[in-house]
C-alpha cells in the first residue's frame, strides 16, 4: 500500500480500489495523530482498535473520489441531449461515481507525491456509458495535503461531468469532539429524507449553520447537500490543538455534510449537487459540467493542518 509523507502528513493510498485514501495522519510534536479514520487491514494478532472506525458500519475507506458525477443520481436515471441515460442500481440511485471500486493504475510514485490514472476502455464493465480517463494526483508538501482530479472525455459525444471527494474525518482527537465552519449559505431540500433534492437551494436553517464556527453535535444526524460554497472549510478539534483547513477549487460550489451515529463524519467538497443532471433539465443550477469529445475537467482540493494551544 503506497504511502507519502512530509514533516507534517502521512498518506496510505490503495491504488487498486479506486486510489482510495486509506489512513491519513499529521504530525504533532513528535506524535502522529490520525485525522481520518484508519482503513488499513489489520494485521493478524492485531487489536482491533483503530482511529475512527466503527464495529457497527465500518469503512472501507478514509476518502474516496467521486467520478463522473458526485453523490447520488435518482433511480439512476436522467436525460442528457434528448437521450435517456439509464445506469444500474436503479432501485437503490446510482451512488457515488463509478469509479471508486475499480483498479487504478500508478503512473508516478515519489516520497512526497502519487499519480493514479484509468482509462476506463480497458475495463470490461462500467456503469457509465461514456468513455473517459481519470486521472489523481496526491501530494504532501509541508502542512499541505493537496488532491487534483482530472476526467478526460474520450467519447466521440459530450457527457455530463460532475466530481469530488469524500473524506470521512475522526470524530475525536484526545477526547475533543470537532467544532466547524462551513462557508456556505443554503442547502438543498430533502423533502423524502432521500438525500435528493427536491427543488432549488433554500436558505439554511440554523441547524444547519456553520458560517460560524459550532460544535458538531454527535447526537445530531445530517446528511445534507449544502450550496454556495465559498472559501475555506474548518474543522478544529479545540481541546487537541489541531485545525484542519480545507480548501476547494473555486469549480467545488457544493458540500455534503454528513453527521452519523458513528465514530466518523464527513465533509465532502464536490463540483455537482446530489442528482445535478435531472436538476439540470428543470434549469436548476446544480452544477452539471459538459465536456465535449477531448476536453478536460481539472479540480482540487487542498488539506492544510494548524496547530494550536489546547
Amino acid at each position: 500500500m503506497p504511502k507519502i509523507e512530509s514533516s507534517h502528513w502521512r498518506l496510505w493510498s490503495e491504488p487498486s480500489v479506486g486510489a482510495q485514501w486509506m489512513a491519513a495522519q499529521v504530525k504533532r510534536g513528535e506524535q502522529w495523530v490520525d485525522v481520518v479514520p484508519d482503513c488499513r487491514p489489520i494485521a493478524e494478532g492485531e487489536i482491533d482498535a483503530r482511529a475512527g472506525q466503527s464495529k457497527t458500519a465500518p469503512l472501507a475507506a478514509a476518502n474516496f473520489h467521486m467520478i463522473p458525477y458526485s453523490n447520488r443520481i435518482r433511480d439512476g436515471r436522467f436525460e442528457f441531449q434528448g437521450k435517456n441515460v439509464q445506469l444500474e442500481n436503479a432501485s437503490t440511485h446510482a451512488i457515488h461515481g463509478a469509479l471508486r471500486k475499480l483498479p487504478w493504475t500508478i503512473s508516478a510514485i515519489e516520497p512526497q507525491r502519487l499519480i493514479c490514472e484509468l482509462d476506463t476502455r480497458i475495463v470490461k464493465k462500467i456503469n457509465w456509458p461514456w468513455p473517459l480517463l481519470a486521472r489523481i494526483e496526491q501530494r504532501v508538501d509541508g502542512d499541505a495535503l493537496s488532491s487534483q482530479i482530472s476526467i478526460t472525455n474520450l467519447g466521440e459525444s459530450s457527457m455530463p461531468v460532475g466530481t469530488g471527494w469524500h473524506p470521512y474525518f475522526v470524530r475525536e482527537i484526545n477526547d475533543s469532539m470537532p467544532s466547524l465552519t462551513l462557508p456556505v449559505s443554503a442547502v438543498f431540500p430533502d423533502a423524502n429524507g432521500d438525500c435528493l433534492p427536491d427543488g432549488p437551494s433554500i436558505e439554511l436553517p440554523a441547524s444547519l449553520d456553520f458560517r460560524e464556527s459550532k460544535e458538531l453535535n454527535s447526537d445530531q444526524r445530517i446528511d445534507a447537500c449544502l450550496a454556495k460554497l465559498e472559501g475555506d472549510c474548518h474543522i478544529h478539534w479545540q481541546q487537541a490543538g489541531i485545525e484542519l483547513i480545507i480548501t476547494p477549487d473555486k469549480a467545488c460550489r457544493f458540500l455534503v455534510l454528513y453527521n452519523p451515529d458513528q465514530p466518523y463524519f464527513a465533509v465532502e467538497p464536490v463540483t455537482n449537487a446530489n442528482d445535478a443532471f435531472n436538476l439540470d433539465t428543470l434549469s436548476i443550477d446544480a452544477g452539471t459540467n459538459v465536456l465535449a469529445p477531448g476536453e478536460t475537467l481539472s479540480v482540487s482540493m487542498k488539506i492544510r493542518v494548524a496547530f494550536h494551544e489546547p
